[in-house]
Parts: C-alpha cells; structure tokens; sequence
C-alpha cells in the first residue's frame, strides 16, 4: 500500500517534476508514529449511535436574533458538530461543555463504538471511519457557508476553522492509522530509483522510498518516506530540461506502478501495464542524455528484499555505433515479463511497414496463445495470464514504435545529413514498390503461406527485437516468446548498386521442460536487388514460413507424457525478376512439405501412429518483351547476355 505520505502529493510525475528543478542534493523524511492515539482513547466512547442526517439544518436560521446575538464560530459549529448524534443522550459530565475537537473526536469513536457491538469486520469499519471524517468535513464547510450566509466568516473565523480542523485532522491521523495496520501490520514498502547520465557525463540519481511496519522495539507500527535527489555534476539549461521530459514520462510509468485505490486502506492493487506507456522514448533527447535507468519495486507484508512486484527499465543510446538499447523486466507474482530492444538511430519513416510488423507481432503472439490451448478451452497461461501477457505486450509495441520514431528524428539531425543511408534505401525501396505492386507483368510470390511481414524493403531502423512472458506455478511454468528482426545492408560492384534486406519473425511456446509439448513458428522475407542508373534491373525475393509443434498428455498408469501428435510443417516461395532493355525475365517457385503423425484413439489401437505426408512443388518460367530483336540481331542478344550474367553475378555474390 503506497501510505499516506505519498497521497500529499498529486502524483509521483508532479512531485519528479519538482525535484528536478533543484540541483543541490535534498533528503526528506517524515516518520510518524501512534502517540496520539492515546488522547483518543482517554476521551469518552460510551456514547449514542451516530445520525446520518444532512447537516443543513441551521441554512434557514437567518433571523434577526442570531444576527444581533453576535453569534460566535464555536457556538455554530459546536451546533453541526452536535447535530452528527443524539448529544440528549450522553451521561452527565458534571455539566462539562466538550470542546469542538472533542465533540468531532467523539463522531469517530462512537460510531466505531457501535461497530464493534455488531461484530462488523475490518472493511466495514473503515467503511464507518470514512463516513464520519466525511460527515466532520461535512460540519466545518457547512459552518463555514452558514456565517458566510450571514456576514459573519471574517478573518479571524475562517483561521478558527482552519486550525480547529487541522487539530481534528491531526489525532484523527494516528487512529486511522491503527485500523489500517490492523489489516496490514505485516508492513508493505516501495522503492523507486532512476538514475540518467548526461552526455557529458554527469550522473544524476534520484531515490523515492515509502514504507510500512511493525517496529518491534516500541511495539509500534510506522511510517517511513524519503526522496533523494543527487547531482554528480553540473547540469546545464539544455541538460534540465531534457531531464525533465525523461523525468515526467518515468514519473508517470511510477503513478500507474504504484497506483492504488480511491480508498487507501484496499490491498495494493497490482501494477497494470495497459496504462504504462513508453511513448516518452520517441522524443529522448540524445543531444544532451545518454540513457537512464530505473527501477520499481513494492511488497507487501513480505520482507523488503523480497520483492513482490517489480519493474527494471535501461535505455541507452550509443553515438559511436548509432545504436539504442532497451531492456525490460517486470516480475509480480507468478508472472514474468521481459523484452529487449536492440535498434540502429538510422531510418525513415514507413507508416506501412510499422502496421505490418505490429500486425505481424499480434499475429506471432496468436499463434502461440492458440497453440498452447489445452482441452479446446482456454490458452495454458488461463484468462487472468492472457491479460497479463497482453498488458506487457502492449507496452513493447508502444516501445517498439516508439523507438523507431526516436531514430527517424535521430536521423535528421544536422551532424547526420552527410549519411546517405537513408536516401539511397527509399529510392531502392520506391523501385521495388512500384514494381510488385504496379507492374502487370509481376506473377507474385506464392499465397500459401500469407506473408505477414509485408513485401518490399522496410525504410525502418533495422533492430533486434524479444518478447516473452512466463508464468511459474511451480511444476507448471508455461512461457511464450516472441522475435522479430531486421537487418539490411548495401554493396556496389561497378556500375550496379543494391540493397539487401532479410525480416525475421518467430514465435515459441512451451513449458520449460515442466513438460514436453512445444510449438515452434519461424518466418523469413529476403529481398535482394540491383539498380543500375537509378533503374531496378534486378529483384529476388523469397518467403519462408515453417512450423514445428507436437503436443504430449499424461497417462497416470505409466506417469509417464506420451505424445499425441507431432507435425513439420514447411513453405517456401521465391520469385527472381530480371528487367534488362525491357525484356522481362521472371522464375516463380512454390514448394510446400507436410509430415504429421497422429496417436491412432481407436481403443484398440491407442500404440499406433496415423502418419499423414503432403508434398507439392511448382515451377515457373516467365519471359516478355520484344524477343524477336534477340534472335535477329546477334550483337543484341550478346549485349543483353552480357549485362544478364553481370546482374546475375552480382546478386548472387550478395
């Protein structure tokens, strides 16, 4: 549970936000204890049950006499005050006139008094704790608009019911305090640390530290809360407020870690990673950072090294290498989630080529969730671990898009416009879109297996991307990855330039080797060409899609996993174009293999194997242009001859 220290301040971003405008180092602390529970306890709690009856009754009371009475503050709210119970029936004091603060004091007591009579349990009891502080709330603010009503708030008065509340506020504190210990005396604790390094390498760190426990010594529950905020170095304006825009995005990651209900004294609810989002990344400002690092951790009614629910992010950005990194870790409970992100900061923006890789991402994470059904039913994570795993799957698209837009800006800065890697890519990528998708004489690649990696080349930042997410439970520990790459490069020889560029997706289920079912998918789309005075004279391409999955069940008369089925499953297409003196030269192969093998549920057969094999292959060869000048013309043909085998010789050095 985030304790009430952190509900001072509006958010954890806010409060980041704050700090970084201070460059000395500052620690806060603000331990607080039960001391004053014992004035409560001191007071009277043989009283009559409380009243819920709206506090208005003194609105209409405007009549001359309470305006020449001179009416003072305490004797109106001692009035709304009374009014929260039946004071007719409260035991003689010997005619004593409680205080304001006590008559509040008294709301709480009774009404928890009264709680405990009828046995009601701990949520019930902070349910009355909450009303009666609203109801006390309720008697200043309607004091308050009475004597405003009237003409009579002045300064003095309005000070009065500050300081009175406060008071009531103050030794209210302690004994809300107590009943929520009674529900989490075991103690929780958060941790927050960043640390960011600049360019010019000075380390900023930064520890936010909330927490609660029993202290045995005293026999006291208590509070503890401090930040830090440390500078090793001089920062300078540029460093500041690069700083902040890290600060506000990690801030606002920290508010929905640490989030808790409307009602501080529910059980921490854990972290949701829907509403974390990595989109700060797109605008990291590496003129002036080189990274960060942060990390989140809570428990609860657990020691503090033993962290229930944790989160470990680093980013870094290498100027040397044109490279950024990200590693990801999040563990709560019995669910992990990790994910890395390797990407160069050269690439353009490809709106296109980004919807078709998520799209492909989703479609990967499908086919293992589908592939890991058991009995038809469900997935083998169960309903609550598909969320989990979607909710950090989320947060790796949005990191993954978010750092690709980080290295199109990367690119365009003014120190990297002599780079004509980006350039001489999107002309190559123009030709070969223009190609396959307005060509008529483009026969396709084959649509056995779609190709969810989209064709043509990807303007994107090549990257190195892994998704995976775990659940232990024990002798059950099913887990699902995720990968997806690029990687492009150029070659010249001559006169002939090209790009060449492979995408790669994979998707992997199993149990760890808690058992022996797995589920294997593995996708490839390689494009290779050659242009010659800006003219695409040349274009291979293939796609690859195979498929590797066999599923076990248990049999408790040899306690042993027997398998149940097994499959290989490969397609292959491949198209090769030649464009050469508008002759148009194309080689179309399809192939598609399949070997299954199927335990035969026939009762008398349960030890056979059903095998089923699936084997087709086509070929073919495409030739348009004006052929008859080839065959006439011997120096024509020579020529065109000649410059086939020299593309020919350079895609297939490449």
């Amino acid at each position: 549970m985030v304790n009430s220290t952190l509900g001072n301040h509006a958010n954890l971003s806010a409060l980041l936000g704050q700090s970084v405008n201070n460059t000395s180092q500052t620690s806060l602390a603000a331990p607080k204890s039960n001391g004053d529970l014992q004035a409560i306890n001191a007071l009277h709690t043989n009283v009559p049950k409380i009243t819920d009856e709206l506090l208005s009754q003194l609105n209409n009371e405007t009549t001359d006499e309470a305006l020449a009475s001179n009416q003072k503050v305490e004797d109106v709210l001692q009035q709304q005050l009374t009014s929260l119970f039946t004071i007719s029936s409260t035991p003689s004091l010997n005619n004593y006139k409680p205080s304001n603060e006590e008559l509040a004091l008294r709301t709480v007591i009774s009404s928890q008094h009264e709680g405990l009579l009828k046995n009601e349990n701990s949520t019930q009891l902070i349910e009355r704790l909450n009303t009666s502080v609203k109801n006390i709330q309720g008697a200043y603010a309607n004091t308050s608009d009475i004597l405003s009503s009237l003409g009579q708030l002045g300064h003095e008065q309005k000070t009065f019911l500050a300081s009175s509340q406060q008071r009531v506020e103050r030794t209210l504190n302690p004994y809300m305090e107590s009943l929520n210990r009674a529900k989490y005396e075991d103690g929780d604790h958060n941790l927050f640390e960043l640390s960011v390094k600049t360019k010019e390498g000075d380390v900023i760190n930064i520890t936010f530290n909330s927490s609660q426990g029993y202290d045995e010594e005293t026999g006291e529950a208590v509070d503890g809360f401090s930040l830090s905020y440390e500078v090793n170095g001089d920062l300078s304006e540029a460093e500041h407020k690069a700083l902040t825009q890290v600060l506000s995005g990690v801030g606002e990651m920290a508010d929905e870690f640490f989030k808790v209900s409307e009602n501080s004294f529910n059980s921490l609810i854990v972290p949701n990673q829907t509403d974390m989002s990595l989109d700060f990344l797109a605008g990291f400002n590496s003129e002036q950072l080189t990274g960060f690092d942060v990390s989140f951790s809570t428990t609860q009614n657990k020691d503090p090294d033993s962290k229930e629910n944790t989160l470990d992010l680093s980013y870094s950005i290498d100027e040397a290498s044109n490279q950024q990194a990200l590693v990801f870790k999040a563990a709560g409970g019995q669910n992990d989630i990790d994910f890395t992100l390797d990407m160069s900061t050269i690439g353009a923006k490809d709106t296109q080529q980004m919807q078709q890789y998520l799209a492909s991402l989703d479609q990967s994470l499908e086919d293992s969730r589908v592939n890991s059904t058991k009995d038809n039913k469900e997935s083998a994570f169960g309903r609550k671990g598909d969320e989990a795993m979607l909710q950090g799957f989320a947060l790796f698209k949005g990191a993954f898009a978010s750092m690709s837009s980080a290295a199109e800006r990367y690119s365009n800065l003014e120190s990297l416009a002599d780079l004509h890697f980006n350039d001489g890519r999107a002309m190559v990528a123009d030709l070969v879109d223009n190609m396959v998708a307005n060509d008529s004489r483009y026969q396709r690649l084959g649509n056995k297996a779609p190709n969810t990696l989209g064709s043509g080349i990807s303007k994107l930042a090549d990257f190195d991307a892994t998704f995976s997410y775990a659940l232990d439970n024990g002798d059950y520990q099913p887990k699902s990855s995720i990968e997806l790459s690029q990687a492009t490069e150029q070659s010249q020889l001559g006169d002939l330039s090209g790009v060449t560029q492979s995408k790669n997706v994979s998707s992997h289920f199993d149990y760890q080797y808690s058992r022996p079912d797995y589920y294997n998918k593995e996708e490839s789309y390689n494009v290779g060409t050659a242009v010659k005075n800006k003219e695409l004279v040349g274009l291979d391409q293939s796609h690859e899609v195979d498929v590797d999955t066999k599923m076990y069940a248990f049999n408790p008369q040899t306690n042993q996993y027997e398998l149940q089925m097994a499959m290989q499953e490969q397609t292959v297409s491949k198209s090769d174009i030649r464009l050469i003196d508008d002759i148009w030269l194309e080689e179309n192969e399809n192939s598609y293999s399949m070997h299954k093998k199927e335990r035969d549920e026939s009762d008398d057969k349960q030890d056979d194997f059903i095998e089923t094999n699936r084997h087709s292959h086509t070929k073919l060869v495409t030739l348009i242009g004006d052929l008859d000048k080839l065959a006439e013309n011997k120096a024509v043909r020579r020529e065109y001859l000649t410059n086939l085998s020299q593309v020919n010789f350079f895609m297939d050095k490449k």
